[in-house]
């Protein structure tokens, strides 16, 4: 079998050294080479066709926005974003323009997070690896149609303990995905949204403003503790499973459980799911999109059986169908639908679950 070719970018030598050496000594991945800038990256992309490219965002001459436009133009390259935690935003602005992962940047003294970070890096190469180059752009493009300005805020509804569950699951090409459904939810029934992206760590809280602008209504990076609000969505952040305890029209809280990962996830979505079928039985609508792996389709299977709601992203508007299509293969999925039909047939099934209640 083939290994996976991959160029690494960085003006940082000591980065180049240290992304190199795990990439060289995992099996099945060769290190073609490096660069340092923009420029030295399209260049050597155009003469060396390497499968994967980890880039750098910040360099001189062209930065990793720019030479990330140029390599997905003229080659079959996946991008792996190498992003700084001080600048989120500019690493949603590469997965719109094509790149399909991205992990935290290496510092200088982290030494204390090399094991994170060989793990982190090798998957998501693992993973940008296994994407068709056509959903680099096509499908990114289409998910990326939310409105860029953020949204007129939409009322609370007057009901401020939610009596339904909305739960979402998403990872390779999620965050994006989440921002075509957020901007067509509503606060229109007493309603939380719930939502396990698999994101690095320190980027839940930019990523849950940004869903916030989006959908005009406010969403919180997940607290042990906090109080559920119809109107108001949530996200879990990096390392710990996000659960629910609580009834419809009563407190409901979030337990953050430090437990051991599940699919090499944490957080993952099945505990999500699970506990809020448990608490809400057919009050609760879970959606499985886009992502590697299978997370979410057992606790998608758990809020049938409950009588709750399933949704699906169909394989054609999906980056990659490994979590839907794993809930499909279980039976799981009540309903499979493109990206831009995913927030239509949320809303329809909650006014549905409003009106039988």
């Amino acid at each position: 079998m083939n290994p996976m070719r991959v160029l690494v970018v960085d003006d940082s030598a000591l980065v180049r050294q240290i992304v190199t050496r795990i990439l060289s000594e995992t099996p099945r991945i060769e290190v073609i080479g490096f660069a340092r800038n923009g420029v030295e990256a399209v260049s050597m992309v155009r003469e060396f066709h390497p499968d994967v490219v980890t880039l750098d965002i910040q360099m001189p001459e062209m930065d990793g926005i720019e030479a990330l436009k140029h390599i997905v133009r003229d080659s079959n390259a996946r991008v792996v974003m190498l992003s700084s935690l001080d600048d989120p935003e500019t690493t949603y602005r590469a997965l719109e323009a094509g790149a399909v992962e991205f992990i935290a940047k290496p510092h200088e003294g982290m030494a204390s997070s090399m094991e994170r970070l060989s793990t982190d890096l090798v998957r998501a190469v693992r993973t940008a690896y296994a994407i068709s180059p056509d959903k680099r752009v096509s499908t990114n493009t289409s998910a990326s149609a939310a409105p860029e300005q953020p949204k007129k805020p939409q009322p609370e509804p007057a009901q401020s303990d939610p009596r339904q569950l909305v739960c979402i699951a998403s990872s390779t090409g999620g965050p994006l995905a989440l921002e075509r459904v957020f901007a067509g939810l509503r606060t229109d029934t007493p309603t939380a949204y719930l939502v396990v992206q698999h994101l690095p760590a320190g980027f839940a809280g930019s990523f849950a403003a940004r869903l916030g602008r989006v959908a005009g209504f406010t969403v919180l990076e997940a607290a042990d503790g906090m109080r559920l609000r119809s109107g108001f969505g949530y996200v879990a952040p990096w390392g710990t499973h996000m659960e629910v305890t609580g009834a419809p029209g009563a407190a409901t809280l979030i337990r953050l459980v430090d437990g051991p990962t599940l699919h090499g996830l944490k957080p993952s979505a099945d505990p999500l799911f699970e506990t809020a079928a448990d608490c809400y039985g057919p009050a609760v609508t879970a959606v499985v999109l886009t992502g590697m792996g299978s997370d979410g389709a057992l606790g998608m299977v758990a809020v049938r059986a409950a009588g709750g709601a399933t949704i699906a992203q169909d394989e054609d508007t999906s980056v990659v169908w490994g979590m839907p299509g794993a809930a499909v293969k279980l039976g799981a999925a009540l309903y499979v639908v493109p990206i831009d039909r995913v927030a239509v047939e949320i809303r329809r099934t909650l006014r549905g679950a409003e009106a039988a209640s």
